[in-house]
């Protein structure tokens, strides 16, 4: 081999040396870069991770504390929706309630208006045995009016004014009573058997009895209550005692006692 040859060698030698040693650095190289980018690839995949973790969580906690509500007001809601169903049905039982009472109410009115019908015929047919100077009274007078009125109510309306017809007719019968407990002296005209009419003093004790006289005591009458009426009898023989009686019943000046006959029915 020559000098030459040698030469060339070594330069092809050392060419292909050189040529490995670039090409085993840049192979040595290129690992260590792609672990580098693997690396940096991995720090940003945690950080995304851990950053979709975080508004996982706090979208968790928004949504149970948004389920919680939801959740309170629902059960608020049910037990408005079960006070509103008692309540109903609390209305419900109050209406049937009133109802009950309203068809008691009627039925009552109706038996009450049905009571006082009889009451207030019963008490027309007493109105004759009345005596003049109670019918005369302004309150009875008023009263009988009101009850003929009544009276005469067709049998569709018997139910109107029930309290005022039971006010009327309890008034007159308090009226009645009053009358009853009293001695009351009246003047009324009354006529003899011979037809002639005389101005008289009548006394009346309570609704049993009634005595008149006239002025001078020449005529006298004894009275009893009838059906028809009140009947009136001349008894002449006791025009001194009626007269007698009347002073004691309208003065103080006489307090004797009085003895008349009792008139019989």
């Amino acid at each position: 081999m020559t000098v030459t040859t040698r030469i060339k060698f070594l330069t092809l030698t050392t060419s292909l040396l050189f040529t490995n040693a670039t090409i085993c650095e840049a192979q040595n190289a290129h690992p260590l870069d792609q672990s580098k980018e693997n690396m940096r690839l991995w720090l940003e995949t945690a950080q995304k991770r851990q950053a979709e973790e975080n508004a996982w969580k706090t979208d968790q906690e928004i949504l149970t504390n948004y389920k919680e509500g939801l959740l309170a007001e629902k059960a608020a809601y049910q037990k408005q929706i079960e006070e509103a169903k008692q309540r109903a049905q609390a209305a419900d039982q109050q209406s049937t309630d009133k109802i009950s009472q309203r068809d008691q109410f009627i039925a009552a009115e109706k038996a009450l208006a049905a009571h006082l019908r009889t009451m207030e015929e019963e008490f027309a047919k007493q109105i004759p045995s009345l005596p003049a100077p109670l019918i005369k009274m302004s309150k009875m007078a008023v009263g009988l009016e009101t009850l003929k009125k009544n009276l005469s109510l067709p049998a569709d309306q018997q139910t109107d004014d029930v309290g005022k017809r039971s006010a009327n007719l309890t008034e007159m019968i308090a009226e009645v009573e009053k009358f009853q407990q009293n001695v009351t002296v009246s003047n009324e005209l009354h006529k003899n058997a011979a037809g002639q009419e005389f101005n008289m003093q009548v006394v009346y004790i309570g609704m049993a009895a009634a005595y008149a006289v006239n002025e001078d005591a020449s005529f006298a009458l004894i009275g009893s209550p009838q059906a028809s009426g009140w009947k009136f009898t001349e008894r002449n023989e006791i025009a001194a005692d009626v007269k007698k009686l009347i002073v004691t019943a309208t003065t103080e000046k006489d307090t004797s006692f009085t003895t008349l006959p009792v008139p019989t029915p």
